[in-house]
């Protein structure tokens, strides 16, 4: 019955994640227009770069690059700078005023690591948990975690890596499916001679939603399903429920 549920969640998974390789192939630039008389464009991130070129009212932009309060733009003859987060008072998407939520999710597209910490329930076990993630591009993701649960009966310690998925980076409310596997070291806390450390193989699936609140900050919950390896005549399911904080860069 647990492979059972275990597998559904792996083809869960996979099949959103086989969706959200088509949504990167799919993707389409940002593309605003200039509602200012003008905006300048440097050579750098920065007021101290020198000026390269000014563009002017009713010609369009492309966004290749959002760093900081800086993004580097494309315009429609091939010259490439930057302008500054504060000008984009000037621009319109698609006829619609960009507002500033819309510039900080750029910021969650364009992102190197996010780091958070989360608590929640391992079973019946408080757990806490630490993690770092890489962006390979703006929809995929690799985590490494450590977690420890606190329990009536034992500790554990959990260490994995995580595959994760997230198909609409672009909106304020992210969903996310993962998969991967790693340790886990259980410590029982009898004194019987049978109550032996055990360190095991686990192999997890996980859902859940990243909600931007502000800047580079995210709210995350998350649900996780994992099967436990054991070398004992079954195998165990293990479902742990988190919620905590993260910010990326």
């Amino acid at each position: 019955m647990l492979k059972v549920k275990f597998l559904r969640l792996i083809l869960l998974s996979f099949s959103l994640i086989v969706y959200a390789t088509s949504v990167v192939a799919d993707d389409k630039p940002i593309v605003l227009q200039i509602e200012a008389s003008y905006i300048e464009l440097h050579s750098g991130p920065g007021v101290g770069y020198p000026i390269l070129n000014v563009i002017e009212k009713g010609e369009s932009v492309v966004v290749l690059i959002k760093r900081t309060s800086w993004l580097k733009v494309k315009d429609q003859r091939n010259n490439i700078g930057w302008l500054n987060q504060n000008d984009l008072f000037g621009l319109t998407q698609q006829g619609e005023k960009i507002i500033q939520s819309e510039l900080t999710l750029t910021d969650f597209q364009h992102r190197d690591y996010e780091a958070g910490v989360m608590y929640g329930d391992f079973e019946g076990a408080d757990f806490y948990n630490v993690y770092l993630g890489y962006a390979l591009s703006p929809v995929f993701s690799a985590e490494i975690s450590a977690g420890k649960a606190l329990g009536s009966i034992s500790d554990s310690d959990l260490y994995e890596v995580m595959f994760i998925s997230q198909p609409f980076p672009e909106l304020i409310v992210i969903p996310y499916v993962g998969v991967g596997g790693g340790i886990i070291n259980t410590k029982p806390h009898s004194v019987l001679a049978d109550s032996e450390n055990r360190q095991d193989t686990l192999m997890s699936a996980v859902i859940g939603l990243k909600y931007h609140l502000a800047r580079n900050f995210l709210l995350r919950a998350e649900y996780k399903y994992s099967l436990v390896l054991t070398d004992r005549d079954d195998n165990e399911e293990v479902q742990t429920w988190k919620l905590g904080f993260s910010v990326f860069f």
